[in-house]
């Protein structure tokens, strides 16, 4: 004696957030890199300890520079598409990007 337990879907969320997956991603990806790059600028500047200030100083900047450097690569991922429209590459994109979305709506098919 099973009880047949409701199955809740939540298809009016997904499809929500299938259509603006684009822009949360891009939205998202600009913030955290901005935050990536503020944490690294005021780690360059915070105060040095004054016990082997040298290799202190130097840990820090390397520190900062990495994390300045991964706010940047993470901005540019976000706005990949943006930038990649004003190049010359902008029509094999757009052709490569189509053929996914094309195998994309095919797997889907298969599955249901």
């Amino acid at each position: 004696m099973k009880k047949n337990i409701p199955r809740i879907e939540f298809k009016k969320t997904r499809r929500i957030l299938d259509d603006k997956k684009d822009d949360i991603m891009l939205y998202g990806g600009v913030f955290i890199g901005i935050l990536l790059l503020i944490s690294g600028i005021l780690h360059l500047n915070a105060p040095v300890k004054k016990v082997a200030d040298n290799v202190i100083f130097g840990e820090q900047a390397i520190m900062a520079t990495f994390l300045m450097i991964l706010g940047i690569l993470v901005i540019v991922a976000a706005l990949k598409e943006k930038i990649i429209s004003k190049t010359p590459l902008a029509n094999i994109y757009t052709e490569i990007k189509a053929v996914e979305n094309e195998k994309d709506k095919k797997g889907k098919k298969n599955k249901h």
